[in-house]
Parts: structure tokens; sequence; C-alpha cells
């Protein structure tokens, strides 16, 4: 007897594509641009897709996850997404689309009030999260989620942006009772809560450890046994140099920091590498000694070639950018270390860089330029002040003469202040306009000051002005702190990275001119005596030390006339070439046309779930945030059932949740055969 023929309706086809398609989706593998292990149980990849942000916690517990962001550092007024996975129940929606999950996934946009006294979420009216994946395995759980990097909850989402974020992450053995997040429904979530991590998100360099090219060499510039001093002395900068030999057209793809032990690692503030374009035939591989600027200077150091502050992983190229490494016109690289005095044991240490370079050139040579104010006792800042705000100046005058006319492309940074900095900005004045920031961060943390690549270049060209804004804030201080590299001291210095290279400005910073300063102080005339300058006139300040006059100085009465006077005045401006420092005089940049920021205010929206229904607030109190805020059993159902579309759309075949794709095969072709 002959089959029979199934004539295949044309909307079943289309029905069959449409899943075929999502199976692709749901079996292809998430690329992260980013993968980074906040502790030993917790592992955390995301990647950026326009205005969306993905994430993946890979969490060492059966229990809850939770993962977000502080506002200020702590946890109060912190926002969190909390997820776990039950066990086992059936589930799906529409006819053609299901699968048999050994474990329901519940998860909740939450927030912890500022004033809460036990550390718990609470979940936000606003559900802005949406789960895509959640697997687990013989000891993991993986919750997959992506969220707006502003979602425009003003009140309780934090939005995501260039600056550095507060990460906020919890995890704990036990789970709550099936999809209740409520009063005390969480368990010890105090305990669960980890310590508050520094993280960039959105401006991080690729850490890939290896690359897929060909023909890469590493090639290790370190200290040799350097004895870190004992307190009280004062920070010990120390360099060394290293003779290159035998490298030539190379271009480096990747710089990383390599430590000697962690114990000597805490020790270290910041590491530099120079390029230095002097002969060096008298100097070994092995000479080091003290640092000074003076031997800077007579080796002609002057261009930076890798920079490392606290926090940093290191710093990978763009992929058609490579910074040159030519023994031909390079002779010598030279480490700049600097050591903070330790408390107790004797301590050596033989940090260093690793570098990766290749013989296979990229388009561009990549080029530095040091920017901000020159770290000496020139550059006061006031004390007992929330907000204190220093200038650093690279004048057009530099820039006129230095750039190409064509200008360069910076396509990344590193800012660094010490433990005072709390925002900086690095601005750009062009015939009288300023123009949008270069760079900016509003959360600066010393201890973690990642190097940053931008989504775009900023031009730079021949005339700009550009400027280097450094906030601190010296409220707790009652002394005034002056600029230099010790930790108690200060900085205001960015380094930026750009292409085309060009060795007619590697470094343009500038400081307070001292006749300005003196003006600003109050004082008329010095006098030399002894080892420091004495003040002659005027005669109430007369017999004064400049140093007793800045710690008798009335800051709180008389800040705004010094802070107004140093803004104003003259400067000193240092323009250095690959080989030649010069000084310049400088003025403010004259801006005719200030830069207006784009309106970034959220249009409005409807309450958002991640689901295929509509959370419905509770009518009997709009205070979300009230102490008899829960949501019952029923609603967290519609809160916590999440679409099947989304869960497929970046599933991978790693997850063991969902049926193979022949099942699914299997199952479509029956529906379309009834």
């Amino acid at each position: 007897m002959a089959r029979q023929a199934y004539n295949v309706p044309r909307k079943k086809l289309i029905e069959i594509v449409i899943v075929l398609f999502l199976i692709t989706k749901c079996h292809a593998q998430q690329a992260w641009d980013h993968v980074v292990d906040l502790d030993q149980n917790y592992q955390l990849l995301w990647t950026v897709k326009d205005t969306d942000i993905i994430f993946e916690a890979r969490v060492r517990t059966h229990g809850y996850v939770g993962f977000g962001f502080s506002r200020d550092g702590t946890i109060y007024g912190a926002d969190v997404f909390i997820g776990w996975i039950d066990d086992g129940t059936i589930y799906g929606a529409d006819v053609f689309i299901g699968w048999i999950d050994d474990g329901h996934p519940f998860y909740h946009d939450c927030h912890i009030k500022t004033h809460s006294a036990t550390g718990e979420p609470v979940p936000d009216q606003s559900q802005d999260y949406v789960l895509l994946k959640s697997s687990e395995n013989a000891t993991h759980t993986i919750l997959r989620f992506r969220r707006k990097l502003d979602t425009c909850d003003e009140k309780f989402d934090v939005p995501i942006t260039n600056d550095t974020m507060n990460i906020i992450y919890l995890y704990h053995p036990e789970k709550p009772k099936r999809g209740q997040i409520k009063k005390g429904s969480l368990s010890d979530p105090v305990m669960a809560m980890q310590p508050v991590k520094s993280l960039l998100l959105l401006q991080r360099s690729q850490q890939s450890r290896s690359s897929k090219e060909t023909g890469i060499s590493t090639l290790e510039v370190r200290n040799k046994n350097v004895r870190i001093p004992l307190t009280p002395s004062k920070m010990l900068k120390w360099c060394r140099i290293h003779r290159l030999r035998n490298i030539t057209e190379n271009h480096i793809i990747r710089y990383e920091p390599v430590f000697s032990s962690p114990e000597s690692q805490k020790f270290i503030t910041s590491m530099k590498l120079y390029e230095c374009r002097t002969s060096a035939i008298n100097l070994q591989s092995d000479d080091d000694e003290e640092c000074n600027e003076g031997i800077k200077g007579a080796r002609k150091c002057f261009t930076v070639v890798a920079t490392w502050s606290r926090g940093s992983e290191g710093f990978t190229f763009p992929k058609d950018v490579g910074y040159l490494l030519d023994s031909n016109s390079i002779d010598s690289l030279l480490l700049e270390v600097h050591y903070q005095p330790i408390y107790k044991k004797q301590l050596d240490d033989s940090s260093g860089f690793r570098i990766y370079h290749t013989r296979n050139r990229r388009k561009y040579d990549a080029g530095s330029l040091q920017i901000g104010i020159e770290p000496n006792f020139l550059h006061i800042i006031a004390p007992g002040f929330k907000r204190v705000i220093s200038v650093g100046h690279c004048t057009s005058n530099c820039t006129q003469k230095a750039l190409p006319a064509e200008g360069i492309n910076i396509f990344g940074v590193n800012m660094q202040t010490h433990s005072l900095g709390r925002k900086m900005k690095i601005g750009l004045v062009r015939n009288g306009e300023e123009i949008a920031p270069i760079a900016q961060e509003s959360n600066l943390n010393a201890d973690y000051l990642e190097n940053r690549v931008f989504n775009r270049v900023s031009k730079l060209f021949p005339g700009d002005h550009v400027t280097v804004e450094c906030t601190y804030n010296t409220y707790e201080r009652e002394q005034f702190t002056l600029g230099g590299d010790s930790v108690d001291e200060e900085i205001c210095s960015a380094t930026l990275m750009y292409y085309p290279r060009q060795d007619q400005l590697v470094s343009c910073n500038s400081q307070t001119n001292v006749a300005h300063l003196l003006k600003a102080l109050g004082i008329e005339k010095l006098s030399k005596s002894g080892d420091q300058p004495m003040i002659k006139s005027p005669e109430k300040y007369a017999g004064r030390t400049l140093e007793r006059h800045l710690q008798l100085y009335d800051w709180r009465n008389e800040y705004d006339t010094f802070d107004r006077i140093i803004k104003t005045s003259q400067f000193d401006g240092i323009c250095n070439s690959a080989v030649v420092s010069s000084r310049v005089s400088g003025t403010p940049a004259n801006i005719v046309k200030p830069y207006t920021a784009l309106d970034s205010s959220c249009p409005y929206h409807d309450v958002k779930t991640n689901s295929i229904y509509k959370y419905q607030p509770n009518t009997q109190s709009n205070d979300i945030d009230g102490d008899e805020n829960s949501i019952s059993d029923s609603e967290k159902i519609k809160v916590t059932r999440h679409s099947p579309t989304y869960s497929l759309e970046l599933s991978s075949s790693s997850s063991r949740n969902v049926l193979s794709p022949l099942i699914f095969l299997l199952v479509v072709l029956r529906i379309s055969l009834q």
C-alpha cells in the first residue's frame, strides 16, 4: 500500500523555520568580551550590545545568587539582581515550544533600602532584568541575564556608565522558599554579601592572555631584588635599565604586570616603562638606581611605553594598532617602580612588565602622551573641603608646534590620582569652543585605576588646548596636601594612547607659577634664611617659613581667593619631545562657547517585567519601600516566570536544561503533520 502524502500548510512551514532558527540560536555559543573572577567562587562574564549589557554569573553554590551595583561603595541604596533555581517543574509556552527543566529559575530586580537594618533586598516595582539562561551542575549555579545600560528607573536602578562601577555580589548555600522573596525569606543576606569590588564595565581593555596571531614573542622587564624600605622612610622610586638588542620592526600588542610575590605587590603603587633614546654603551642590562628626573632627562627617557596602577590587569592594543619596538631607534627601556614603605618585615621585589610583541606589524603605530599637573610642591590642595578642583594644562602653543596637521586619534587613557581623588575630566578647547570631554570619571578609586579603551576615537589637532581637571575630597584632612609621588601626596595625571605616533610631543604638563602662587597666599616678599625661605612681607606674616604659613593659612575663609588667583593666572607649561624638554608660559583657555552635554533624560516608560505577564503593584500601598512590602505567591509567579523566547535567544549548548535539537525537530514535525 502506498504511503499517503502529507501536504504541510504554508503557515506550519513558517512555524518550523522559526523554531529551527530559535534552536540554532539556542545552541550558539555566547561570546564574552570580559571575564573576571570576583572571588574563588564567583565568576562574572559580560558583553555589551548597543544599549544592553549581558551578564553571566557562574557561582559555586546551589543556593541563591546576587549581583548588582552600589551607589556609594556601601550596600545601602544598592541595585541588586537576585536569582536561584528551585526543584524541577514542567513549563513552557505555545504549542510547539517547551521543555522539561530539572530546576525552575526565579529572579527579581531588587534594591536595598537606604536605611536598611538587615541588608535585605526588596523587589522593585519595575522589573528591568531579563533572564536568558539558567542551569545547575554538580557544583555551580549559572544565571545569564541582561538589562539596559540605563533602565530609566531613577529611584532604584543604578545606570551603567563609563565610570568605575561599585560591584556588589552575594551567594548563599540555601535558597528561599519557592518563588518567594519578602521579609525574612533570604537566609543571612549580610553573611551572603561579599566585599564591594570596583570594576570598569564599558571601557575595559580586553584582557585575553593569548592571541591567535602568529609570531608572538614575550619580553620581561623586571627589577632585581630591590629592597623595599621600612617605615619611617619615604617612598622609594627605583629605576632599572634594560638594553634592547636584536628586536627590529616589532609591534607591542599587549603588556601586563608581573609581580614577584603577592606580599611585595601590596607595596607597589605604580609602575611605568619608558623608552630611552641616548647612546647607552656604558650601561649594562642590570644597571639600576634610585630614580629622579635628572636621570630620565640625561638618558632621554621621556616617552611612556607602558603604565600600571593599582587594580590594572594590563592593556591590550586594538587589533589594528601596535606600539613600535625597534632597537635601531630605542637603545634601552627604563622601568620605574614606586614603592611605599613596609611597616614590619623586610621584603625584596623583582616585579615589572611582561610585553607581548610580534613581527607582524599592524596598520598604525601607537604613541603615548602624558598630560596633567607636574607632581611637585607647587601643587597645593586645600584641606577640609568635600570638593577641591585642580586643573592641569597642555597649552595650544605646545600642540600647535608638535602635532601633525591631520591631528592624532586618541583611543585610550590611563588616569591617575592618589587617595583623595574622586573625579577626573580630560577637557578639550578648540578655537574658543569647548568640545565634548576626551574622557571623564566620576567615581575614581585609587586602588582600581584600570586602563581604558574608548568606543570611538577622539581627535586632537594642532592648536587644541587640553585640560586635566581633578576633583579631590579633603574633608577629613586637617592640613594641606602637596603634589608628589608619595601616597600621602597627590597627583593629577593622565596618559593618552593614540595613533599615528609622533615624537614631537610625548608629555605636556603644567605647574603653578611661583610668583602667582605667592600672590594667592598673600605673600609679598620672601628672604632666604637657612634651608627654608622666610616671609619678609607683609608684616603680619613676617618671620614665618613657607611651610608654617601653609599650616596657619585660613583655608576656610581665604580659599576662594586662593583658588581664583591660581585658576586665572599664567602658569608654567612643560612640553617634552622624545629627546628635548622645553618650558613655555601659558594661560588658561579662553572659552567662548562652553560645552553642553546632550540631554540624557529617559523617556516615559511603563513598568517592565521579564515575563509574558504584567506585574500588578500592590494597590493597598504605593510605598514599595515600606516595612510591610511583600509580594504574594501568585504575584511572584507573574514576576518571575520568564519568556521562553528570551531564554532561547542566547542559550548555549552548555545548558543541560534544554532538550536536544533533534527532539525539538521531531516534536515540531509531528505537530505540523497532524
